[in-house]
């Protein structure tokens, strides 16, 4: 009876604007690839960091069309969940909330662990406990409310993010040496090919944020207008700041030392900006950080929220706060889970990679249900604001599940005993969810007939 509660659960409220989500994609994004994993990856991939981000860039901006095509028929919270179980099978969408789960606990662990590596500037060897307080105080924060939550996005996103990037960019462009933007003896490639290709995987976390616009779909005014317009204006913005960055980052420092030392910014503008800037700069970037973890939490605790909400997961993380109308056990999953993940102290690169493959296996399976789309729903793609034929979507479809197995296979072979645990994680995931609907069928639910409705939200705009 518990479980059947949940249908009459309060609804999430659309409060946010086109420029309240394009402030969200950008600040969700930058604080994590460009601030923390830039350095260590011009380890692997040379001065031609910056291809690396053009390559990292393509499948995103691709899976970026093939969201707003989606969204824009189908606008809904907890989205990959949605989308996936509608669209392909209630199974398939079980591996996507998953893989979501896992990805999301290490990405806010691998987030915060680079808040408090900053942090350490005044504290230092203080960086795993200011990680959990950060972590915490995030929390807090998105227990009020998406619309607080969303202006606390943007003043971050503001103070952080675009201040950082203009004065760094600015300032970083007149220093860079031409000379370090091509290695002596390697050229521009002094680690292979193949390097350039292990940093675009490493780097495609620094690309995830765009698609977190598709788990609050429900809480976004005009959704079929405004997400696709917001997703491919911020898309945009963000390659382009992307290179930008990457060339001032090993055109100041040569790539050899920003790889051995784990360069950041402010390793990269000590060699540019006054010393007492630095203290400035060590701020900004703080709290751009900070905008991705609030990003982050803000947006994937309404996965949870929308799996809970068809029984697939616990019903408690369909509770809805009273007041503040937010998924609030949802975000104390999160929090805890992530504040646990950091025990384990595992390298950037380890993280990264951990999350680049929890963030391909959902991939596989959101790159081809645009297929099913018009097939299944007619009546949803003909309001959509922003539609593609047939032969655009199997092209773009074809492309993200040849990039996604590639990108696996490279991952496998780099580091297999990460890929073991994620596989183990997987295994065990799986018999939960045979579990878990042999459980709900002596209840009397049926999760194939949940999964055949479409959540009221969608048909309200």
């Amino acid at each position: 009876m518990a479980e059947k509660e949940n249908n009459s659960e309060e609804k999430l409220k659309r409060e946010l604007g086109l420029g309240a989500v394009v402030f969200f994609i950008f600040g969700y994004v930058v604080g994590a690839g460009i601030l923390i994993q830039t350095g260590v990856t011009a380890g692997e991939t040379g001065p031609a960091l910056w291809l690396a981000f053009i390559i990292a860039g393509i499948p995103n901006a691709i899976m970026a069309i093939i969201i707003c095509y989606i969204v824009s028929a189908f606008p809904v919270s907890g989205g990959a969940w949605v989308y996936s179980s509608r669209l392909a099978s209630p199974f398939a969408g079980y591996i996507v909330a998953v893989s979501i789960l896992l990805n999301i606990v290490g990405a806010l662990a691998l987030l915060a662990l680079g808040f408090g590596t900053y942090f350490e500037m005044y504290i230092p060897e203080s960086a795993y406990i200011i990680s959990i307080i950060i972590l915490i105080i995030f929390f807090l924060v998105n227990l009020f409310g998406v619309k607080f939550a969303s202006w606390v996005q943007i003043i971050l996103a503001i103070l952080g993010d675009f201040l950082v990037i203009f004065i760094f960019i600015i300032f970083g462009l007149p220093n860079v040496n031409p000379a370090n933007l091509v290695d002596a003896e390697g050229g521009l490639f002094p680690t292979g090919i193949m390097g350039i290709f292990i940093g675009a995987i490493i780097l495609s976390f620094s690309y995830a944020g765009f698609q977190a616009v598709i788990e609050i779909g429900g809480e976004i005014k005009n959704p079929r207008k405004n997400i696709p317009i917001a997703i491919i204006l911020s898309i945009i913005l963000i390659t382009v700041v992307y290179i930008l960055i990457s060339i001032v980052m090993t055109g100041v420092m040569n790539w050899q030392t920003l790889g051995e030392t784990e360069g950041t910014l402010i390793d990269v503008g000590a060699l540019f900006f006054p010393p007492f800037f630095l203290n400035i700069l060590n701020i900004m970037i703080l709290i751009a950080i900070a905008s991705t973890i609030h990003g982050i939490i803000l947006a994937y605790s309404r996965d949870l929220y929308a799996a809970a909400r068809d029984h697939i997961l616990p019903s408690i993380f369909a509770k809805v706060h009273k007041k503040y109308g937010t998924p609030y056990w949802a975000l104390i999953f999160f929090t805890i889970g992530s504040c646990l993940f950091l025990v384990l102290q595992a390298s950037i690169i380890d993280l990264s990679i951990f999350i680049s493959f929890a963030m391909t296996i959902p991939s596989l399976i959101i790159a081809y249900i645009p297929l099913n789309l018009e097939k299944k729903y007619p009546e949803l793609v003909e309001k959509s604001k922003f539609k593609l034929s047939k032969k655009t979507v199997i092209t773009l479809t074809i492309f993200n599940l040849s990039y996604s197995v590639f990108s696996m296979i490279i991952m496998i072979g780099y580091s297999p005993i990460i890929v073991i645990a994620v596989a183990i994680f997987y295994g065990l995931s799986i018999i939960y969810y045979f579990y878990r609907v042999k459980m709900l069928k002596k209840k009397g639910i049926d999760i194939k007939e949940i999964c055949k409705s479409i959540p009221e939200e969608v048909l309200e705009v």
